[in-house]
């Protein structure tokens, strides 16, 4: 069974080299669209901090026992995340990720058991999310 000392070294690993992947685009290209289609490296890096953010309350909610699972409408709800993370300066963007990024590790920690739920919950909205978006981003830049 993966222990959350093991999720946590292999979140920060990935961010780190999320970090790596995007700050070797020039300042003049992270607003550029098509790292994805109509996505910007800036978009790309509040998508991640967003969903950080997003998965320490289902953290939450799981180790409070309640319910997890949302219906939503994930492509309509992603669109009006980019269009906040689109408000907020490069700046924001880096510091807001960065505070989402430690709420969910806290959230992470503070479970009072490591469920198979929580596992496949933090790994998707970490690290296995900063490795997919940190290929595309290097992808763009060239690297």
């Amino acid at each position: 069974m993966t222990t959350t000392e093991e999720l946590l070294q292999k979140e920060d690993a990935a961010w780190s080299a999320f970090v790596d992947a995007f700050s070797k685009v020039p300042e003049d290209r992270r607003s550029d669209q098509g790292v994805v289609p109509g996505w910007s490296v800036h978009d790309l890096v509040w998508h991640c901090g967003f969903w950080a953010g997003y998965v320490a309350d289902v953290l939450r909610r799981i180790g409070r026992g309640e319910p997890s699972e949302d219906a939503q409408d994930w492509d309509a709800f992603n669109a009006i995340v980019i269009q906040d993370g689109r408000g907020m300066s490069w700046d924001d963007v880096i510091v807001r990720s960065e505070q989402n990024r430690v709420a969910c590790r806290e959230a992470l920690e503070a479970l009072p058991a490591l469920t198979d739920e929580a596992v496949d919950e933090f790994k998707g909205e970490t690290f296995e999310h900063y490795e997919e978006h940190a290929a595309e981003i290097l992808t763009f830049v060239g690297a």
